[in-house]
């Protein structure tokens, strides 16, 4: 051992002062980035504005600089507080000082009422990215003196310690105000702030700093070589000429979605239909059409009702308890809150006809154009972007190019949602700032704005299909169909009215042809023309009446497309049964011919019967789930069996679910029956209906013992000739879709990775099975501690088995 160490002394950590040019290398990726970081260090500064002055013609533009020579400059001027002798020693040249952190964590302020944006000292490591030479004059509004420092990024390459590495100060004469200079010269890339790279900065910087004035109260001048730049300002006229406008608002608790539409949001884009669409809306102002959607099943759900507000036709919105919304990724005990956030999102028609008709552009192209280039939805923080992918939220994903699709559009929607440093704390952007770290609290966030995404989707296909069914409506109106009619009988009428006209031209034919006679024949010819007024007339209808068809063939289309899913589903749940019951099958007989082999050989090795073993229990698992759906599938759906309630719901149901639901601590009850009774209905479709209720109450349980509401989960089934109730014990039915639960495609499930986790059908399809039985499914009007229904009553008197 050398005898210059000396045992028993601590050995210190240093760093190479080149690791610090390369952390503002890695840590910032563009100069519009870091240019970005140098004006939010005014906006932390509580200055009112930032002015950024670039010359890239000559040397160092800034008289004060000890760098005159220097190629380029970039100066960033504010009138924020300033600092003094003890701020920079302790603050600005200790690199990632946390004192705006702690300054956050406490929940402090500045005079202005601001929370620092930045802690990681990004700012002053920026500079090294923009140019070799850095310079601070900076003058509080207590001291006398204005403070100058000075140094060169260069020095950090050849130092061996960084302590090692001087920064120049100087004292100056004061200004008459406070603030801060910094100075950057000799600029590493000139060509960044020249030629047509000027257009694309000024684009950037206004994705950076937020184009709408009410979510910023800081703004920043740009000028490059005496020019000044345009930064984005999306104006209040091109923001009115949106079809359709969502305001989003969480406070913390509550998560509120106000949507509004106008007349546009309905006009059709074709040439053809306006007439029509006049007619029947614009004509009295929109009012028989909002009567006949208010007395449409799901304008509850969506609370729609007249705007107060003259620039907009209708209103409606949805309000989710945060603590309500499934799915929550939790924090500890409780869900991790994102904190409150707003936002404002618009979208556009971008087809001809709204092209045409806005009056923000002199041309519909330059209107198509801008939307275009600036849609998006952006993520501010006190004003500055967050740097997100354009379609982040993944409006494009759920987009389809079917005209049933009534969505907002990633290329026609624009808007915001504005966070702060103070409220979303715990919303952290990457070290980099291209984005979000993922954490629960950004989980929670994005499945907010999931929700708001599902909304918007249920919300216009509910008013667009409301529309195509007042025209319908309308159109069988004027065509005489006063009752429902199949499209065989339009078609049969359409037919018969067309055959007509055989008759009608050979009597015009021979009308023609008639020599001039007598009164008698003359009147005979006018017979004729008036028989064919009166068929042209008939035929007029015949049009109605066509297009009434039409209208049939496309609801059809649509139903059938909104069902492919459903349907492929089924055939794949059928294939896959058929195929794990030959699987299971050929397990069976290996597991039963190797059992045969070890006792002919006299094996026993207890890990191989062990295994033997286990295989023949998961071969009689499989088959217990395949002979649970089997009685739902092709071959055997129409065959009907005498079922006993009791002794179903205990063998099929209960059997089959109970040691599922005990491991997830949720208990099965079905309830000594009052009145048992026998129904004839198919098993498999009666197993259906029962499946989608437990699954249902399953779900929710489970959330609500996730999330320590709820110890254990109960699931009560009770027996009342003709009727069978089913409820759980926990929070039941959310308010808002109580009305149309059992509608299609309308679910209060919450998102996954983006992904719906409920298709809305379950309950439908319960309603379904019934209906083509005869019997019917309802929620009673008890209501559980939570004010919400609970109890589904199915009706089977239809079914009755006249024996029992």
């Amino acid at each position: 051992m050398a005898d210059n160490i000396q045992m028993g002394l601590p050995l210190k950590f240093d760093i190479h002062p080149s690791v610090v040019p390369q952390l503002g290398a890695d840590l910032v990726t563009d100069d519009v980035q870091a240019l970005v970081e140098l004006i939010k260090n005014c906006y932390d500064a509580d200055a009112d504005y930032a002015k950024i002055t670039i010359n890239t013609i000559g040397p160092n533009a800034d008289d004060e600089s000890d760098y005159p020579k220097a190629i380029g400059s970039i100066i960033v001027e504010d009138n924020g507080t300033g600092m003094d002798i003890e701020t920079i020693k302790t603050c600005w040249m200790f690199i990632s000082n946390r004192a705006k952190r702690k300054f956050k964590q406490h929940r402090q302020t500045t005079k202005r009422g601001r929370t620092p944006l930045g802690d990681k000292g990004l700012g002053r490591l920026s500079t090294q990215r923009l140019g070799r030479n850095l310079e601070v004059f900076t003058q509080t509004e207590t001291n006398d003196n204005r403070l100058h420092i000075s140094f060169c990024w260069d020095d950090f390459l050849t130092a061996v310690k960084l302590s090692d590495i001087d920064a120049n100060l100087k004292e100056l004469q004061p200004n008459k105000s406070k603030g801060t200079k910094l100075v950057i010269s000799n600029l590493n890339d000139i060509g960044v702030w020249q030629g047509s790279s000027v257009k694309q900065l000024e684009k950037e910087l206004s994705r950076m700093i937020s184009p709408y004035k009410e979510v910023r109260d800081f703004t920043a001048h740009v000028e490059i070589d005496g020019k000044h730049l345009e930064l984005l300002e999306i104006s209040d006229k091109l923001r009115s000429a949106a079809q359709v406008r969502y305001l989003l608002d969480f406070d913390g608790s509550y998560f509120k979605v106000s949507g509004k539409a106008k007349f546009d949001f309905f006009r059709p884009n074709t040439e053809n239909e306006l007439p029509e669409f006049g007619a029947l809306i614009e004509s009295d102002n929109g009012k028989a059409f909002l009567e006949f959607l208010l007395n449409l099943k799901p304008a509850e759900r969506f609370k729609l009702k007249r705007s107060k507000d003259d620039s907009w036709y209708i209103d409606f919105e949805s309000t989710r308890k945060f603590d309500d919304i499934d799915n929550l990724v939790l924090s500890g005990d409780k869900p991790a809150n994102p904190g409150r956030f707003s936002g404002q999102i618009d979208g556009y028609d971008l087809g001809f006809v709204s092209a045409r008709q806005q009056s923000v552009f002199d041309r519909s192209a330059d209107y198509k154009n801008v939307v275009k280039d600036i849609s998006g939805v952006r993520v501010y923080r006190d004003g500055f972007g967050i740097r997100v992918a354009k379609d982040w939220l993944g409006l494009g994903a759920d987009w389809t190019s079917a005209t049933s699709y009534y969505g907002l559009k990633p290329e026609n929607t624009l808007g915001y949602i504005a966070l702060s440093a103070r409220d979303n704390m715990d919303l952290e952007e990457t070290t980099d700032r291209e984005g979000f770290k993922l954490s629960p609290y950004y989980d929670n966030f994005y499945q907010l704005l999931g929700l708001f995404k599902s909304f918007t989707l249920d919300a216009h296909q509910f008013l667009r299909r409301g529309w195509v069914d007042y025209r319908k409506k309308n159109n069988e109106k004027l065509a005489g169909i006063d009752k429902p009619e199949e499209p065989e009988d339009l078609s049969e009428r359409i037919k018969t009215g067309l055959s007509k006209a055989s008759s009608h031209k050979k009597a015009l034919i021979e009308s023609k042809s008639a020599p001039k006679m007598s009164q008698p024949v003359a009147t005979d010819r006018k017979d004729v023309h008036q028989g064919v007024i009166e068929y042209l007339d008939e035929l007029s209808q015949m049009e109605t009446i066509g297009q009434v068809l039409v209208d049939q063939i496309q609801g059809l289309k649509y139903q059938i497309t909104e069902m492919y899913a459903t349907v492929a589903l089924g055939l794949t749940s059928e294939a896959l049964s058929h195929e794990i019951y030959q699987i299971a099958d050929q397990l069976a007989q290996r597991a039963s011919k190797l059992k045969a082999h070890l006792r002919r050989k006299s094996i026993k090795d207890p890990p191989i019967i062990s295994f033997t073993e286990h295989v023949n229990t998961s071969v009689n698992a499989l088959r217990k789930q395949i002979a649970h759906l089997s009685p739902s599938l092709r071959y055997v759906r129409e065959k009907k069996e005498r079922l006993q309630m009791s002794a179903f719901l205990k063998d099929v149901i209960k059997e089959y679910y109970y040691d599922k639901l005990a491991r997830k601590k949720i208990q099965i009850n079905v309830a000594p029956s009052q009145q048992d009774f026998s129904i004839k209905m198919n098993k498999g479709k009666m197993t259906q209906v029962f499946d989608n209720l437990i699954l249902n109450s399953e779900y929710w349980l489970n959330e609500d013992i996730r999330r320590k509401r709820l110890e254990n989960g109960i699931i009560d089934i009770e027996i009342n000739k003709p009727f069978v109730r089913i409820s759980d014990n926990g929070r039941g039915i959310e308010k808002s879709i109580e009305s149309s639960v059992f509608e299609p495609f309308v679910t209060d499930k919450g998102r996954e990775k983006g992904q719906q986790k409920g298709r809305g059908l379950g309950l439908f399809i319960v309603r379904q099975l019934l209906d083509s039985e005869g019997c019917h499914i309802a929620i009673l009007p008890k209501r559980n501690k939570h004010g919400r229904l609970y109890i589904f009553q199915i009706d089977l008197r239809s079914a009755l088995d006249g024996t029992s």
